[in-house]
């Protein structure tokens, strides 16, 4: 695996990734449990990627753990709740 992607073995379900998104003047976060750390994330963009209703695309940044301020691309599916968050070069 590529050390710009970290994968998510626990994270939110699909009812708060839509209140993170649909509140941006709220800054509310949602928080992945990784393999070495738990990171709350700002969600700046949610698309469905299969029309099962449970995989998503996911865009944002990392507002705490050791890359805080990370900006990343994922995929997540709300079933396993789990994912990977791809981490964008600056």
């Amino acid at each position: 695996m590529s050390s710009n992607a970290i994968l998510v073995n626990d994270g939110p379900d699909k009812a708060e990734l839509l209140r993170a998104i649909a509140n941006p003047d709220d800054h509310l976060h949602v928080t992945f449990r990784t393999p070495t750390e738990l990171v709350e994330a700002h969600l700046d963009m949610i698309e469905e990627i299969a029309q099962d209703g449970t995989t998503f695309g996911l865009r944002g940044h990392l507002v705490s753990g050791t890359l805080s301020g990370a900006r990343f691309a994922a995929i997540y599916a709300v079933d396993s709740r789990t994912g990977k968050l791809v981490l964008r070069r600056q």
